[in-house]
């Protein structure tokens, strides 16, 4: 197969529905550029040291394990959009309102209601590609939804190293957040004959299960969640260490990211195409968190850094697109028609957890060990993580065929 007709048929057959929630999902991320460079913001114009940082970030974290929570109980009960809606809107006031707040605890304390808002997106909008879209074409896309964040990705750390850099971090915070709103007009505008939420007449098992009851899910979702902590260091303590270590300002860190939310965007959706033509979901998940071991590796071994960072923005990516798009789909699987938000939600609480983790295990542990330690610690929890889903993967796949 071509790469013409590669790509041609990685994007044939998705929903109408389903592009107009990538391109929703789009405009919001271009506009969370502020993520990348919480870190940098809060020790370099705040003051605060590692350790306070780390605190700070993982009470956004906690907020986003909160809100996926209640954004998955929420879906189920009042259906996709109007999580959605309220998602955009909070999350919008949250990020305007970060300038006000410059002490510790009250910053903590707003991160956490910031948090809480933005994570409820994630449980309706992947529910809502398994709701309107095509079941047979599912993988691809909760994977078209994940390539609109990293085009977003790619956009919005550009953008805001560029603001931070010229203008002060006061304007990538309103910047941010009017980039909210303007998604929240866009999901009026396109999906507004998806008001209300439907019920199926009759529930099986499934549909009735609590996700918190599935033991092989929750181990399946831990055991990724290890991955997760390692990855997630990306937006946490590897642009601290490029401006501490490699010296670089924060528009060449925005580059960073885009670069590697463009080369994310150019992988995904084939690769995905690939991998859901073989019907084999673990053995990929299990490269893919290898090679994200590999990349934390690749800043110690090169002396180099530019060698150093190319190759682990290289090996990051690929890793991050033959892994993260299918967590969705495995647990999707196990899901019935009138539980879905639940599942999703639970997905969206582990990619949550991992916001809470990274950052209270990242810059904290870092200020005691240095980069390079942590950067191995990094490179063994993604092996570990990729060894236990594959002594997983008979267990996994068996309950869901």
């Amino acid at each position: 197969m071509n790469p013409i007709t590669l790509y041609k048929n990685a994007f044939s057959g998705l929903s109408r529905d389903v592009w107009y929630i990538a391109l929703i999902y789009l405009v919001n991320r271009c506009g969370e550029m502020v993520i990348p460079f919480m870190s940098v913001y809060l020790t370099t114009q705040l003051g605060f040291s590692k350790t306070q940082s780390g605190i700070v970030l993982f009470s956004f974290g906690l907020g986003a394990l909160c809100g996926s929570n209640l954004g998955g109980y929420l879906t189920d009960r009042i259906g996709n959009f109007r999580v959605m809606a309220i998602s955009l809107a909070g999350t919008g006031c949250a990020f305007i309102s970060i300038i006000l707040f410059k002490t510790f605890l009250p910053l903590c304390l707003w991160l956490f209601v910031t948090g809480s808002f933005s994570s409820m997106f994630s449980p309706a909008a992947f529910s809502a590609v398994s709701s309107w879209g095509n079941p047979e074409n599912q993988t691809r896309g909760f994977s078209l939804l994940r390539m609109a964040i990293n085009l977003g990705v790619a956009i919005g750390p550009a953008l805001g190293g560029f603001m931070a850099f010229r203008y002060g971090y006061k304007w990538v915070f309103i910047l941010d957040g009017v980039t909210c709103f303007v998604a929240l007009v866009v999901l009026f505008i396109v999906l507004r004959h998806k008001d209300g939420i439907s019920k199926s007449k009759t529930k099986s098992t499934n549909d009735q299960r609590s996700p918190y009851t599935d033991s092989i899910l929750i181990l399946f979702l831990f055991f990724n969640l290890i991955n997760m902590v390692a990855f997630f260091q990306i937006l946490f303590s590897v642009p601290v260490y490029f401006k501490e270590v490699v010296m670089m300002d924060e528009w060449l860190i925005g580059m960073f990211f885009t670069a590697n939310g463009l080369l994310v965007f150019a992988l995904e959706m084939p690769l995905v195409y690939l991998i859901e033509q073989k019907k084999k979901f673990i053995q990929p998940m299990v490269a893919g968190a290898i090679l994200i071991g590999i990349g934390y590796l690749s800043l110690n071994l090169f002396s180099s850094p530019l060698t150093a960072i190319l190759l682990y923005s290289l090996l990051v990516a690929l890793g991050e697109v033959i892994n993260f798009p299918l967590i969705p789909t495995m647990a999707m699987k196990r899901a019935g028609k009138d539980n879905q938000g639940k599942y999703m939600g639970l997905v969206s609480m582990m990619f949550a957890m991992a916001f809470l983790f990274a950052p209270i295990t990242g810059l904290p542990v870092i200020e005691k060990i240095g980069y390079e330690s942590y950067f191995y610690l990094a490179a063994g929890l993604s092996t570990l993580s990729g060894i236990c889903l594959w002594l997983l993967r008979r267990q996994f796949e068996d309950s869901v065929q």
